[in-house]
C-alpha cells in the first residue's frame, strides 16, 4: 500500500518468490503489533538517501556504498529507479 514501512528483518516489502500460506489469527495479530511497533520506533527518525550526481568511476561508487553502510539502518541501501 501507499503508507507501508519497510523494516529490516520484517520480510520483503515487495513480496517474496515463495507462495504465502494462510496466517493464523495469532500470526496476524503478532504481525500487526510488530508493524505498529516498527512505525512508532522508526516513524519519527529522520531517514536519508545517499546518491551521486554526474558521472563517476569505481571509487565514487565505492564511496557511495561506504557512506550508505555508515548511515544504516536509516538509509536506503540500494535505490532502484
Amino acid at each position: 500500500g501507499g503508507g507501508d514501512l519497510f523494516v529490516p528483518g520484517m520480510g520483503d516489502p515487495l513480496g517474496s518468490s515463495r507462495p504465502s500460506l494462510p496466517q493464523s489469527k495469532s500470526q496476524k495479530r503478532e504481525r500487526a503489533a510488530a508493524q505498529l511497533q516498527a512505525q512508532q520506533d522508526f516513524g519519527s527518525v529522520p531517514h536519508s538517501f545517499v546518491f551521486h550526481r554526474g558521472r563517476g568511476g569505481r571509487s565514487l561508487r565505492q564511496l557511495v556504498a561506504d557512506v550508505r553502510r555508515v548511515m544504516e539502518p536509516y538509509t536506503a541501501r540500494a535505490l532502484r529507479v
